[in-house]
């Protein structure tokens, strides 16, 4: 009898600070979604130019992120995140272009293209509500929509 008891004590420890261990995990296992417009001048006045970012984080403490235009022009990254007491810190160690096949880029596709190889140190995170966060970039703010999964 003492024999299962214990047996059965240590099985449910184990459990708990399973549990506890992932409760307490300073990672997340979430997505968001943006969609939103920038507006470019162009010599005819100006351009909106609309802009899809996901941010994918995992549990594993890694990150993918990707940014296209309407015409599919733009970039992926993958890297590590962490939090501190200063904000989301975003550590690429991976980045792409994503340029479709035989696509003549104008200089803004060009530019966004190429901003996926910089991180993103410090971001603040202003939480709206359990689906929209905003997430602020030294020179850049994002609406972010969750997608649970």
């Amino acid at each position: 009898m003492n024999k299962k008891l214990i047996v059965v004590s240590i099985v449910a420890g184990c459990f708990m600070g399973g549990i506890y261990a992932y409760m307490n995990s300073p990672t997340i296992n979430r997505s968001f979604e943006s969609k939103t417009e920038i507006v470019v001048p162009t010599p005819q006045g100006s351009k909106h130019v609309g802009l899809l970012a996901q941010l994918n984080f995992k549990r594993s403490g890694h990150y993918e992120m990707y940014f296209l235009t309407d015409d599919l022009v733009g970039f992926n990254v993958s890297g590590k995140y962490g939090f501190s007491s200063f904000g989301l810190s975003l550590m690429p160690t991976d980045a792409d272009r994503i340029i479709p096949q035989d696509k003549k880029l104008s200089i803004v596709e060009t530019m966004f293209s190429q901003h996926g190889m910089h991180s993103m140190e410090e971001l603040k995170i202003i939480s709206l509500d359990d689906d929209r966060t905003i997430l602020v970039a030294p020179r850049y703010s994002y609406l972010y929509t969750s997608v649970y999964i």
